[in-house]
């Protein structure tokens, strides 16, 4: 097959690198001038390891990441609001924390060893299909004309999604997050969130090499507010919420070098249409606040290649790639828009709710063992 893949990150790199090494030709486009990684640290499930395990990476990623043992949430005053320890679904079970770019970068040298074509600077803004083939389009004009085959993973905002006619709901949360990466000589093996009464939200992620990435919630035109105020305020901020992230915001020299993010949900009626498929954020865009986007990305991934290898057609191929990621997805996604108000409320109602329910849930054992196959990426519906 000649395939066409609109998006470099992680879900696109996966792909393409399983379809080149099945021997067919593979042309990545992305939009950006240079293709590199981006973002600061991720939480990779055990679910998203098995995939690297997989594919020959993971004792590399893992080397130089941070093996997480525990996710601890608590209030500013100290009290916790709930501890998953990974070690209680099984022995040997824990994340990893780690940098996005090591993980981007390893993908990217597999994608170039394996003979993808990746052209920068190239956008695509929609596709067209006719059943027989598909093309990306830029501005109405087709890139690299027709294909056998083509993938969306251009993201949370995916133009492809959105020019699909696929999409079946959409929320932009006005919650956003400040992402930065800095030292860090606490407790390696447990990420931490810390919530407050007025909403705010932080989380500290060990990525391994004596680093930590650091998330700072933000409520709607806060990040303005910030960088009006510059970066002595905002690190004075941090410090008196959560003193033991001063360390890692210290050396910053401006706000220039944190990154913001938005979020927002996004559910498809369908993952395929015709001669295209979506993975990754493009598929199933949702907050991060349940540590599952890179997991499920790597998934769709390898699900679609496998389709692809295992079927005799692409029409019975999509399919199959199609019935394999219904349920999982569907899981994620709902859940994660149902609980993303929770985490960064400034309800004292939703509080209430939360700081009530969630110490609780854990000691109950068969919800507190489903909470943690949920943690970590290993749920497969309501049920399975």
């Amino acid at each position: 097959m000649q395939v066409g893949i609109a998006g470099c990150g992680i879900a696109g790199a996966t792909v393409a690198a399983l379809l080149a090494e099945q021997g067919h030709g593979v042309t990545v486009f992305e939009q950006a001038a240079r293709c590199g990684p981006v973002g600061a640290g991720i939480l990779l499930q055990p679910a998203g390891q098995g995939v690297l395990r997989g594919l020959g990476l993971l004792d590399g990623i893992a080397r130089s990441s941070a093996r997480i043992e525990r996710l601890h949430a608590r209030h500013r005053g100290g009290g916790t609001l709930v501890d998953l320890r990974y070690g209680r679904l099984r022995e040997g079970c824990h994340g990893l924390g780690v940098h996005r770019g090591a993980l981007f970068e390893a993908l990217l040298a597999r994608c170039r060893a394996a003979g993808v074509r990746i052209r920068e600077g190239a956008r695509a803004d929609a596709y067209g299909t006719d059943g027989r083939s598909a093309s990306l389009l830029a501005g109405g004009e087709a890139l690299d004309g027709a294909f056998d085959l083509v993938i969306a993973a251009d993201g949370s905002r995916s133009r492809l999604a959105a020019s699909s006619g696929l999409i079946r709901s959409t929320i932009e949360y006005g919650d956003a997050a400040m992402w930065t990466v800095g030292p860090w000589s606490g407790d390696a093996s447990v990420l931490q969130q810390i919530v407050g009464r007025t909403g705010r939200l932080v989380g500290i992620l060990p990525i391994g090499g004596g680093r930590a990435s650091f998330f700072w919630g933000t409520a709607p035109g806060e990040p303005e507010r910030l960088r009006a105020r510059g970066l002595d305020a905002w690190r004075a901020e941090v410090e008196a919420f959560c003193a033991e992230a001063a360390g890692i915001v210290a050396p910053l020299t401006s706000l220039d070098e944190v990154t913001l993010a938005t979020y927002r949900s996004v559910r498809l009626r369908a993952v395929t249409d015709g001669r295209v498929a979506f993975i990754g954020d493009a598929a199933h865009a949702m907050s991060p606040h349940l540590g599952q986007g890179t997991s499920l990305a790597l998934e769709d991934a390898v699900a679609l290649a496998d389709a692809l290898a295992s079927k005799a057609t692409i029409p019975d191929a999509l399919a199959a790639y199609e019935a394999a990621r219904r349920r999982t997805t569907a899981f994620y996604s709902r859940l994660t828009a149902s609980l993303t108000p929770f985490f960064q409320t400034r309800s004292r109602a939703l509080q209430l709710g939360r700081d009530l329910a969630l110490p609780m849930m854990p000691r109950v054992p068969i919800v507190g063992r489903e909470m943690l196959r949920t943690l970590a990426g290993e749920k497969r519906g309501w049920l399975g």
